[in-house]
């Protein structure tokens, strides 16, 4: 299923979900593990400014990750670390990916999250969301389902 396909009305909204975030931070345990890597930090939990769960990992040959989970979209991604007053993420390959879509979650490609936003992409948000990514103005598929706004 292509990352486009789970764009729909409440996508871009906060969505903590207990139940789902914690199958996909097992998961993320799981993956990590069978990559030789550790967990670095506590989960992230959406919050205003933030619609998605975040979880840091540095896998064995030292490269740090985060792992993030849009809950509304039951979407799992891969960002560089970086600094967290920094808004913008930057979209890598999830490791271990089948991990997640073994059980059940969708994963999104690095690539698929760079694509250039278009309107093709906000056909099925609400107006609301409509308005928020016309306010914030985000500049690709990554920054719509991943995002910022508050």
């Amino acid at each position: 299923m292509a990352t486009i396909d789970v764009l729909q009305a409440g996508v871009t909204k906060p969505g903590p979900d207990r139940l789902a975030s914690a199958a996909w931070l097992a998961l993320v345990h799981d993956a990590t593990r069978k990559l030789g890597g550790v967990v670095i930090t506590s989960v992230e939990e959406p919050t205003v400014g933030r619609n998605y769960y975040r979880v840091g990992v540095r896998l064995r040959d030292g490269v740090s990750l985060s792992i993030l989970f849009n809950a509304a979209a039951n979407l799992v991604a891969g960002a560089q670390r970086h600094d967290s007053d920094r808004i913008d993420e930057v979209f890598v390959d999830v490791p271990a990916a089948d991990v997640y879509r073994y059980a059940g979650l969708r994963v999104a490609a690095g690539a698929e999250l760079d694509q250039p936003l278009n309107d093709r992409h906000l056909r099925l948000l609400t107006d609301e969301e409509r308005r928020d990514v016309a306010y914030h103005q985000p500049e690709r598929l990554g920054d719509l389902l991943f995002n910022w706004f508050d």
